[in-house]
């Protein structure tokens, strides 16, 4: 959703967590260029990256009221604080300010990185969720909490998943599918307390337009290896490659949570932000290689062996950390997203297909790791 669709509304007061993430990042500039005033919520340790983003996101942002007067422009604050502290760690002063004006808030901050013990990724994905949670109690102008969570909430189950369903006796892969089901579980128990929406992105990748990414990790693993491989070198494909990998690109998925934030049906509702016709694995690494002109994978490896040979030093250079993103290769899961799709229909809101795109991603990739 734009500024220019959110014209002559009058701006809301939000509060987003999960900085320095990426999608926090896009989130913010999404608002501020709609002419909200946004409260970023920072770890101390973020303090100088944060008060750096919120000054250059504020000096980009103009006159969104068409009338000259710079009245609806948007601003972003750099709020210090942290999920696991009572309150957020914030002043009592600082609760009171978005006890009185908050209207909507984000919650991103999360723990994703499978290196993190399970109990710390608990700690912050569910006990984190819940000191938001109680703090949103107090907002006495609150419309919306979205909950930001992860269509891997799956876990190893097969089939076709439901956007309303949830736990279903599925097998978490690692911490991070069981404790973000969790979260979602106390998401779901405080609907009756909160206007709650839950979105569930599958795996995020860069701008749709541009091709920014924060890191490059997960499918990138293989992307990097593809873009910067020497020429007519194969690069091998991890399994069979038949089933699908969904990717959304980060501008969508940002869009598309904004609007459901503000559709009043999407109140207590859970969607699936994913691609409704995934390519394959197979399918999308080939897109991969016709962009970056370089030949096509031709070679499947057992997974167990691909793990082996894809955390050789000469490809661990071209990605900063290694993530099981090879569990992906495994799954035939697909999921649905209806509800989404009719909400998102409202904002002419739709996921772009993979190949409208992936050369942009191609192309980043290749300024970025030259």
């Amino acid at each position: 959703m734009t500024a220019a669709t959110r014209g002559g509304k009058a701006p809301k007061h939000v509060l987003v967590t999960g900085f320095p993430i990426f999608v926090a990042r896009r989130l913010v500039r999404e608002l501020v260029a709609g002419g909200d005033h946004v409260f970023v919520l920072h770890r101390e340790k973020f303090t100088a990256d944060a008060e750096a983003f919120v000054a250059e996101v504020n000096a980009h942002s103009g006159d969104t009221s068409g009338d000259g007067s710079g009245d609806n422009a948007g601003e972003a604050v750099a709020l210090r604080g942290d999920i696991l502290d009572l309150d957020l760690g914030l002043s009592g002063e600082e609760v009171r300010l978005l006890h009185d004006q908050i209207h909507e808030v984000h919650h991103l901050a999360a723990v994703q990185y499978l290196g993190i013990s399970s109990e710390k990724m608990r700690r912050v994905n569910v006990e984190g969720l819940r000191e938001v949670l109680e703090l949103a109690l107090g907002m006495k102008r609150l419309e919306r909490l979205c909950h930001w969570s992860t269509a891997f909430v799956a876990g190893g189950r097969e089939g076709v998943a439901l956007e309303e369903e949830l736990m279903v006796g599925q097998r978490f892969r690692n911490g991070y599918e069981r404790s973000k089901a969790a979260a979602e579980e106390l998401a779901r128990s405080a609907m009756a307390k909160l206007p709650i929406t839950i979105v569930r992105p599958s795996v995020i990748v860069g701008d749709s337009e541009t091709g920014e990414v924060q890191r490059f990790d997960g499918p990138y693993l293989l992307i990097n290896a593809l873009v910067n491989a020497p020429a007519n070198t194969p690069v091998p494909l991890p399994g069979q490659g038949g089933l699908p990998l969904n990717v959304v690109p980060a501008d969508y998925v940002v869009k598309a949570a904004l609007h459901l934030a503000r559709h009043p049906g999407a109140v207590g509702g859970t969607f699936h932000l994913v691609d409704p016709a995934p390519l394959t694995a197979h399918e999308f690494y080939n897109a991969v290689a016709d962009a970056a002109g370089r030949p096509r994978p031709t070679l499947f490896l057992p997974n167990n062996i691909a793990r082996i040979i894809l955390s050789a030093p000469g490809l661990r250079r071209l990605v900063p950390q290694e993530r099981t993103f090879l569990e992906w290769f495994d799954s035939s899961l697909i999921f649905d997203d209806t509800g989404a799709r009719k909400l998102l229909a409202d904002g002419g809101i739709h996921c772009p297909d993979v190949p409208s795109y992936v050369d942009v991603l191609v192309r980043y990739v290749r300024e970025y790791t030259r």
